[in-house]
């Protein structure tokens, strides 16, 4: 694969795989990161990549592995406590960046109580912006079960939400 294909082919589809990752790691500057690196890496592997079928899965896959090592080295290293992100908190006092924090933990800590598979498709739905399609293809699920995923994990976060009131 030349450098022209490379860029048509793989380039083109930095800005989903940097969603996937942003999705998963949560992190705007790790998520860079993971992108930057599955590029470098299928950079040095563009010879071997002209058979692939599906470069869009491709991809996204190398992308959700890179994730997976970072999320893995983060379990190893505990991290302190999650700041709350200036830009999104706004030009708010600090009493409604604290109630912005709890809200944002409150969220996190509900979406981590669904089953692995739920999690991962609300997260691309919600954080990624990514279409059921596009979730299908990350996955690997049939757009019909993203569908039903993330009409579970609707209906439990509403339980949930519904029991703390």
């Amino acid at each position: 694969m030349d450098a022209e294909t490379f860029k048509e082919i793989i380039l083109s589809r930095y800005g989903d795989m940097y969603r996937v990752a942003y999705a998963i790691v949560r992190d705007s500057d790790d998520a860079q990161d993971v992108v930057q690196d599955a590029v470098t890496r299928l950079w040095v592997r563009r010879q071997e990549l002209s058979g692939i079928e599906s470069p869009d899965a491709y991809c996204m896959a190398a992308v959700r592995h890179l994730c997976i090592e970072l999320l893995r080295a983060r379990r190893r290293r505990p991290a302190s406590v999650d700041d709350v992100d200036e830009e999104s908190a706004g030009d708010c006092d600090s009493h409604l960046r604290v109630e912005y924090a709890d809200s944002l933990s409150l969220a996190e800590r509900m979406i981590s109580t669904l089953p692995a598979s739920q999690q991962k498709v609300v997260r691309l739905r919600s954080h990624a912006d990514c279409s059921v399609d596009e979730i299908s293809t990350i996955t690997g699920l049939t757009p019909a079960n993203v569908r039903q995923l993330l009409s579970r994990a609707r209906r439990r976060l509403k339980q949930f939400a519904n029991n703390l009131l």
